[in-house]
């Protein structure tokens, strides 16, 4: 392992490798994968093909960490002095100091939106419930006993009166000829990406690009509940200082009832509604024959660029999206149309699908679309590593 790191005397294969084997699943920039952890005392996670863990991701070192065991199946994750960092919830790990990790915390290696996630899970069986201790059977003369006799005596409780539900004030009407505006990816951005599942099995849904939208409502149902309500707070931030309004350029465009979500969300967090949507190059007009694109990103890079022509008022926009709108490949740069993609330096940022949009990119688009120079302290926000760091209690 990198750095000479010395396995301590704890660490040792689990007892019952079985009763404790537990999953953990990449997610983020790196395709969604998962493991077992079993019955080995260290598992490995890097680049390089010989981690036991290999993940992808540019951030990655080619040994990165380590998953520890000990004899009672506890987990703890190690940095080997990888060079972007290792972070569990977010705090940076000393290197070579392993710090216990819980199921269900999330570990990221490299920091900002091209790190990689990975969550640790159980996948051991429910224990069955705990057998009643046998006791012997008591005579009882008073009926009634029989019933409430063992109950304890009622006490009075005062509960706390109802506090009064507060509603956020919607921001004031925007004006009707914006010059700026910000174009709204939703999927990786304002809702998870990577959402669970089973999280909305007797929930109506709708399915969009292979991901399943849940909906609800009263008399038509409503996607958009599975919002992050951190996403939603930074997004009306940006409206806040800048006054740009929104433009959706996600594939949620493409249905009425995705877009009532949208606008429902906005409503109850107090965000103007949508202001307009990005044509789709998807649909042909009747007698044309259809675009093609060599990729997913320079088709949605061009139904950007056309809603601009079509719009010339406009002097300031950030696009925030959760795929890299700035970065063609390898088809793209031997096409004509390269020149399409944003330039990442003012009209685009990359939000990490994982964790969406959030205050420190807020930030970061408030200063594209203002037209003023970001900080070093905003820049290092999004895109360096924070310095908070913990260690094995």
């Amino acid at each position: 392992m990198e750095g000479q790191f010395r396995r301590p005397k704890w660490c040792s294969a689990p007892r019952s490798p079985e009763r404790h084997k537990s999953q953990l699943r990449a997610l983020g920039n790196e395709d969604e994968r998962s493991w077992e952890v079993l019955d080995k005392s260290v598992y490995t996670v890097g680049r390089h093909e010989t981690a036991d863990f290999q993940l992808q991701g540019e951030l990655v070192s080619r040994i990165h960490a380590a998953v520890l065991q000990d004899v009672e199946g506890e987990r703890y994750l190690v940095d080997l002095k990888s060079t972007h960092g290792t972070f569990l919830e977010s705090k940076r790990l000393k290197a070579h100091e392993p710090v216990k990790w819980p199921e269900g915390q999330m570990a990221s290696f490299g920091f900002g939106p091209k790190a990689v996630f990975m969550v640790l899970g159980s996948m051991g069986e429910v224990a069955p419930p705990a057998k009643r201790p046998k006791t012997e059977p008591q005579v009882i003369d008073d009926p009634m006993a029989s019933l409430y006799g063992d109950l304890p005596e009622a006490s009075i409780v005062n509960t706390a009166p109802k506090v009064a539900e507060t509603k956020v004030q919607p921001l004031p009407t925007p004006t009707k000829d914006p010059t700026r505006v910000i174009f709204l990816d939703i999927d990786g951005v304002l809702r998870p990406l990577h959402s669970r599942q089973d999280a909305f099995q007797n929930t109506r849904t709708i399915e969009i690009n292979g991901a399943r939208v849940p909906l609800l409502g009263s008399s038509e149902a409503k996607a958009g509940v599975d919002f992050w309500p951190s996403a939603m707070r930074a997004l009306r931030f940006i409206v806040q200082k800048t006054e740009a309004r929104i433009v959706l350029s996600s594939d949620w465009r493409k249905q009425e009832v995705l877009k009532e979500g949208i606008q429902s969300a906005f409503e109850e967090h107090g965000i103007p509604d949508l202001y307009s949507s990005t044509p789709d190059l998807d649909q042909a007009t009747p007698g044309v024959i259809k675009t093609l694109h060599s990729s997913f990103r320079e088709k949605r890079c061009k139904e950007i660029r056309k809603w601009l022509k079509a719009n010339p008022k406009i002097t300031h926009f950030c696009a925030v999206d959760d795929v890299d709108l700035s970065m063609p490949d390898k088809a793209s740069l031997k096409s004509q149309d390269s020149d399409v993609f944003l330039d990442p330096d003012k009209e685009f940022v990359k939000t990490n699908p994982v964790v969406g949009l959030t205050m420190e990119i807020s930030k970061l688009v408030i200063c594209y679309l203002n037209g003023t120079e970001p900080s070093e302290e905003i820049l290092s926000a999004v895109f360096g590593e924070p310095t908070g760091i913990i260690t094995k209690a």
